[in-house]
Formats: C-alpha cells, sequence, structure tokens
C-alpha cells in the first residue's frame, strides 16, 4: 500500500522488516518477492541485489538470479570494486551460460584476465546474432588482437572506426601486431589509411613514429622508407628526412636502381648542403647515370679535403672563380640569417673564413654579415690590419648586444613582470599576466601565450590585446603555435620576423597569418628543462616592426621565470591534494603542517618573498567543547573554517592545527601585511554563532619566518612553531583582546 502511494522511504522500511521475518521462516519465495520489491525501490543496494540473486539461485530460479548478479556486478564496478565485478559477472554467467548480457559481461573480465581465447568463444555466436551491437563489436576484437587473429580483426576494427572514430586505438594495435608478426606491407597499407585520420586528430607525430616502426621491422623495404622519407620531408623533420633519405640511397644502389639513387643524392644535398659523405655517394654513381647529370650532381657535391670532384675546375683554375665562390657563400649565408637558422648560419661563416680569410676587409657586405651572425673572423696570418681590428671590436660589440638586454628599461621589465607572475597561484593567472605585461611593455597589438607538448593541442592559452585589433581567430593562432613548436626545439632562440610573408617556414600557414593580419612577429618558445613547453608569440598588426635582440632576451628571460612559476603552482596543487583537504572543512591534516611550512619557506627563499604565518583558536576551548560536545563543536569548527577560507587568497594555505585551532600560511606577504589578513579573519569568525550560543572571542598570533642570509629552512620553521606556540599562549592569557603580532629578531 505504501508503496503504490509513492511512500517509498515508509514502504522500503517496511520491506525491510518483513524482509528480517522471511529469513527467520525460512520462505524462500516469500524472501525473493521481498527482496525483489526492495532492490526497485533501492536501486543503488548492492548487498540487496546480492542477497536476492544467492536467494533465487538457491531455489534454482536462473531467470531471477542472472539478472540480480549482474545488476550488483556494474553496482560493484561503479563502486571501484573490480575483484567483486568480476565475481559477480562469472557467477551470473555460470548460473545461466545462454544469457547474452552475462556471457557479455564475462568475456570483458576474461579479457582482463588475458584469457582472450575464452573472451572470444562466449562472444562469436552473440556477435553473429548481434551484428549491430557495438560493444560485443569491441570486445570481439580486442579479443582477436589478444590472441593474434588479425585477419579475422581487421574488418571488425574497421567497422568500429567508422562507427566510432576514438576506435582508432584499435586500429593502431592492428597496426603494430601486424609489425611484430612481420606483415611490414600490409601494416604499411593499413597505416596510408590511417593517415587522413591521424593527421585530423593532431596525431601526426605518433604516426611518424608507427611508420618508423614498421621501417625498423623490415630495415630493406623500399616502399615503407620511401613512406617514411616522404612523411618527414611533409612534416619538417629535417633530421629524420636526412637520415631516411641516405638509408634510401644505400637501398637503391643495392637494387641497381641508379636513376632514383641519383634523385635521391639530390634531394640529400639540398637537405643539407654541406654535409659529409656526398661525394663518396657520388663515385658510386659513375658510369650509371647520364654524364651530363653526373656532372650537374658533382658540382653541387663537396670533394673532400685536397680532391675535387670529375669535371670541376679546382678554385685556383682561374682568377674569377674564388669572387664567384665566396658570394654564393655569402648569400647562403644571408639565407640562413633571414630563416633564422643559427646553427647553419654558422657552419657558413666558418667556411667563409676558412676558404677566404681576412676577405672582410675589403667586402663590406661580408662584414655587414660577420656582423648580423655575430661572428669574430680568425685573424690571418700576420698582423692584422686597422681595419681588420676595426671590424673585430665591431663584431665583439654586436656578440655582447646579442646576449645582453639593450636598456636598463628592459631589465627592470623583466624584474618588475616576474614579481607579478610570482604572485600568482594558478598557470592560468601566471600565464595571463606574462603575456599581459609583456604586451604592453613592448607596445605589441597582441601577446599570445600557450603551454604545451609539440605533438598535442595546446593545454591552456591566453591572449592580451591591445585596444586597437580583435582578438585571435583560434584556428588560426593553434595552427601557427603548432608550426612554429615543431621546430622549437631546434630554435630555442626564438624567432624574429620582420616580415612572416617572406619567412619560408611560414609558407604552408600564409592564409592564417593573413587571417590574423600580422605584419611582424616575435615567438619564444618556453622550455622546461630544455624540452619545448609552451610558446610566446608578440604580434604587430598595424605596421612592420623590426625586433630588437635585446627584446628578445626579455621575453626569454620572463618565459624562463613563467615555467619556473607554473611548475610551482603545479607542486603546491599537488603537495594540497597528496595530503588531503578535509571533505567537512576542507582544510589540511595537521601532518601537513610542517610539509607546507618548509616547501613555503624554502620557496620564499629561493624567490625572496616573505611569508608570514598565523594561528587562530578560540578563547578557552576546553570548556568551549564541553558546552558544545564533540558533534556540536565539529559544526562551528566547519563554520569557522568556511568563514576563514571565504576571505583567503587563493594562494594562501588553511591547515586544522588541534581540534579547536586553525593555522594560516600567507605566500608573499610580510608581517605587516599578515596582521591586517589576520585581522580580517578574526572580524570574519566573529560572526560565526555556535548553535546559537554567543561568538567566542578568538585568540590570534602571527609571525614572519626569518629569511636571513644564512636561512637554514629546518632551523627557520622549528622558530616559526616556537614563536607561535608561545604568542597563542600568551594572547589565551590576555584573553584574545589582540592580534599577538611576533615579529623575528636575529
Amino acid at each position: 500500500m505504501l508503496e503504490k502511494t509513492q511512500k517509498k522511504t515508509e514502504a522500503l522500511e517496511a520491506y525491510r522488516g518483513a524482509l528480517v521475518l522471511r529469513r527467520k521462516a525460512g520462505d524462500a519465495a516469500a524472501l525473493i518477492a521481498c527482496l525483489s520489491h526492495i532492490v526497485k525501490l533501492a536501486p543503488e543496494d548492492l548487498e540487496a541485489r546480492v542477497e536476492l540473486g544467492e536467494a533465487a539461485s538457491r531455489a534454482r530460479q536462473a531467470k531471477v538470479a542472472t539478472p540480480a548478479f549482474l545488476e550488483a556486478a556494474q553496482l560493484a564496478r561503479k563502486a571501484g570494486q573490480e575483484d567483486r565485478w568480476a565475481e559477480l559477472a562469472e557467477r551470473a554467467h555460470m548460473l545461466d551460460p545462454a544469457d547474452a548480457a552475462a556471457s557479455i559481461t564475462a568475456a570483458e573480465v576474461y579479457l582482463q584476465r588475458d584469457k582472450a581465447a575464452d573472451a572470444v568463444r562466449l562472444l562469436q555466436p552473440i556477435a553473429e546474432s548481434q551484428p549491430d551491437n557495438l560493444t560485443v563489436q569491441e570486445l570481439l576484437g580486442r579479443g582477436y588482437l589478444a590472441i593474434g587473429d588479425f585477419d579475422k580483426a581487421q574488418p571488425i576494427c574497421w567497422r568500429l572506426y567508422e562507427a566510432q572514430p576514438a576506435a582508432l586505438d584499435l586500429l593502431i594495435q592492428l597496426v603494430e601486431g601486424r609489425v611484430e608478426k612481420g606483415q611490414a606491407d600490409v601494416a604499411l597499407a593499413l597505416l596510408g589509411q590511417l593517415k587522413p585520420s591521424f593527421i585530423q586528430q593532431g596525431r601526426k607525430y605518433e604516426f611518424l613514429k608507427m611508420a618508423a616502426k614498421i621501417y625498423e621491422a623490415d630495415q630493406s623495404n623500399l616502399p615503407v622508407l620511401e613512406m617514411l622519407a616522404g612523411l618527414y620531408n611533409e612534416f619538417n623533420r629535417e633530421d629524420g628526412l636526412r637520415r631516411s633519405l641516405t638509408r634510401l640511397f644505400n637501398l637503391y644502389l643495392a637494387a641497381d636502381q641508379y636513376q632514383k639513387a641519383g634523385d635521391t643524392l639530390e634531394r640529400i644535398i639540398d637537405v643539407d648542403p654541406y654535409g659529409e659523405g656526398h661525394y663518396d655517394r657520388l663515385l658510386n654513381l659513375e658510369g650509371h647515370i647520364d654524364k651530363i647529370w653526373y656532372d650537374s650532381i658533382a658540382r653541387r657535391a663537396e670533394p673532400p679535403t685536397g680532391g675535387r670532384a670529375p669535371g670541376v675546375a679546382t678554385l685556383a683554375g682561374t682568377s674569377t672563380q674564388p669572387s664567384q665562390g665566396l658570394d654564393d657563400l655569402i648569400v647562403e649565408g644571408e639565407m640562413f640569417y633571414q630563416y633564422q637558422l643559427a646553427a647553419k648560419l654558422r657552419a657558413t661563416l666558418e667556411r667563409i673564413n676558412q676558404l677566404y680569410p681576412s676577405a672582410e676587409e675589403k667586402n663590406q657586405r661580408l662584414r655587414d654579415l660577420y656582423n648580423a651572425g655575430g661572428f669574430k673572423p680568425a685573424p690571418a696570418a700576420g698582423s692584422p690590419s686597422p681595419a681588420s681590428s676595426a671590424a673585430q671590436t665591431e663584431v665583439q660589440e654586436t656578440a655582447r648586444s646579442a646576449v645582453h638586454p639593450q636598456s636598463l628599461e628592459e631589465l627592470q621589465n623583466i624584474s618588475e613582470i616576474t614579481a607579478s607572475i610570482y604572485r600568482e597561484s594558478t598557470p592560468q593567472g601566471a600565464m595571463q599576466v606574462a603575456v599581459n605585461e609583456v604586451g604592453r611593455a613592448l607596445a605589441a597589438s597582441r601577446a599570445w601565450g600557450a603551454i604545451g607538448s609539440p605533438d598535442r593541442t595546446p593545454t591552456l592559452t591566453v591572449e592580451y590585446c591591445s585596444p586597437a585589433v580583435a582578438g585571435s581567430d583560434i584556428t588560426a593562432a593553434l595552427k601557427l603555435y603548432a608550426t612554429l613548436m615543431h621546430r622549437a626545439a631546434a630554435k630555442p632562440d626564438g624567432w624574429l620576423i620582420e616580415n612572416p610573408g617572406q619567412f619560408s617556414v611560414l609558407a604552408p600557414i600564409r592564409g592564417e597569418i593573413e587571417k590574423l593580419e600580422i605584419k611582424s612577429l616575435m615567438a619564444a618558445p618556453l622550455l622546461d628543462r630544455d624540452q619545448p613547453a609552451g610558446l610566446l608569440l608578440i604580434e604587430q598588426c598595424d605596421r612592420g616592426r623590426s625586433w630588437t635582440t635585446g627584446q628578445m632576451v626579455m621575453v626569454r628571460a620572463i618565459g624562463t621565470q613563467l615555467v619556473i612559476a607554473v611548475n610551482n603552482t603545479k607542486l603546491r596543487r599537488l603537495v594540497r591534494s597528496l595530503a588531503g583537504t578535509d571533505e567537512q572543512t576542507g582544510l589540511l591534516p595537521r601532518s601537513s603542517y610542517l610539509d607546507c611550512l618548509l616547501s613555503e619557506a624554502a620557496r620564499g627563499k629561493e624567490q625572496a618573498q616573505p611569508v608570514s604565518v598565523c594561528l587562530l583558536e578560540p578563547e578557552h576551548p576546553a570548556a568551549l567543547m564541553q558546552a558544545l560536545g564533540d558533534a556540536g563543536m565539529q559544526r562551528y569548527i566547519q563554520a569557522v573554517a568556511k568563514a576563514i577560507q571565504s576571505n583567503l587568497r587563493q594562494n594562501d594555505i588553511s591547515i586544522r592545527y588541534g581540534p579547536c585551532a586553525i593555522a594560516v600560511v600567507f605566500p608573499d606577504t610580510p608581517l605587516p601585511q599578515g596582521g591586517l589578513a589576520v585581522e580580517k579573519l578574526r572580524r570574519a569568525v566573529a560572526q560565526v554563532k555556535p548553535d546559537s550560543q554567543p561568538a567566542p572571542a578568538f585568540c590570534v598570533a602571527v609571525c614572519d619566518i626569518p629569511l636571513g642570509h644564512n636561512f637554514d629552512p629546518v632551523d627557520g620553521v622549528t622558530e616559526v612553531i616556537n614563536r607561535l606556540e608561545a604568542a597563542l599562549e600568551l594572547s589565551q592569557k590576555e584573553g584574545g583582546k589582540r592580534v599577538l603580532v611576533s615579529a623575528f629578531h636575529a
């Protein structure tokens, strides 16, 4: 009657009372009926479903017991009880092997226990009768992959992928399985079909690694290596392209495919004009390719020291040849400088200096290139001329300016912006402050920052816009980020781009550059332990702009501090999460008090920032606990903790110091400001009344951590703990009339 009148709580109590009587009476039918009502009214009651399954099993009612055990298994899994889930699922299947749902769940258990063959045996008949059941298809596909039956797994994995693109991981397992079985050609064909999906999901470097894995499994497979070289070229991976082309050249030679070997050698020279071994490779082609083509390659290949390429005159052969060679190298160096290829520029300048010593004395263009590259040419034999000395002095001044900010204003900006960044308590806040301050300091149209790895979409993006420009198109900004991040590891110094339209690296995304309306661009990678961790983009949209090296140094210095600040905020959050806040009060436990003080003291010392700490406790805590009782005291402390936390900054740390006492750590807070913050907390908790009784006075003490020149974290924290205890004891004697401020005196 109660159930029919929708009084579920009262009905459930009545059924549970009846259940006790049914157990005593041993009436199986009535017991099952009573339990059926209970699980209907309490769908989350795991134990009731287990009891129903057991009672029905004893009564040989498999059609009742099987679904009861299955539902209990799902509840157990939802509660994180994986072992119990597996046990209940197997019991359900054993009771009724013909039940499809029980067989599916049992198959999932078998897959987890590495019994893939048993899982496949259960799933095959179900898959035939339920071809549209994606859950069954996925489990069966995983089973086939586990037992190595890739021919049966492949159509299932494709069907799943077409229905659910997230099933790409199954196809990846299929490719890897084919590779392990030595089926490189089949794996390659499958991987080629998957390429658009990998690109669309932003996983192209994972795709590249898989292609490399296929090649490593069969290093004599020409189609695999041809595909791999094409991928390296498409993804602008120069090192990988150079290696793959070299291997490809050797394979073509071994297969007597000399025409393709010649084409490959030309591509190798394009990628690495001054690399070693070009001339030796060329000799392998002599007599196998057209003579005119051979001589053309020979003119581009560098002969060994003291030798010369066939059919090519030596440099000393004519009087005009040295001048032409010097001009070519200067053009090469200017190209490397324009495209910010520092390593190659350095190699070219060293080569010029070796082949044409002291040429800069008579060649203004070469002198300018040396100055721009910060290169100091070695003096020729004999005493240097005055012009050469002047040029060297100019180069030295350029080198000095390349590694130091150009003005005191930039140094001041670094200091001020860094201080602002370290005041933030979240990665988002630190990043936003950095881009805002850098954008304003450089009077840029936009500043855009992101944190993430090169092969993934950034996890955090922020932007600063001047009043004259609109915000970035997010799709275009992410493509610009991806393009530069893929080269960040090889270009840690960043890019100074006066005209993005003429910058070859940005040519594939010229449309996005135009959409963003960028006229000039500065880009600085954020590095964490020498690995790219993000990017700062400084954009000028209203005009072209020449960036200075001092501005780049400023942005890179701020970027370094930004990475440290972001890591610090993550570490602080990790410490709090590991310590485990109390669910009811939101306070950290007493066990984390010492760790928090030590970590904040060390951080304050490292960043030259003061740290203050306070203790709060009601007056006469023993009498208050006696008056309120344990439950009442807990409710009161919860309310006090809520009032305190609503008045703290995100960076501040609150800790349950004792049954009635609370400690608060104030990072980046000198003692006078800490005293004001504690006064604010004291006024907030004064509004909290315990169980309608008058609010007790709070005794409060605050002190600073002594971060002196010879600061020792353990001694300093011990000093803080002792001073706070003594000050709080004195405040208790005074009846909480004032906030006691205890300053450290060396």
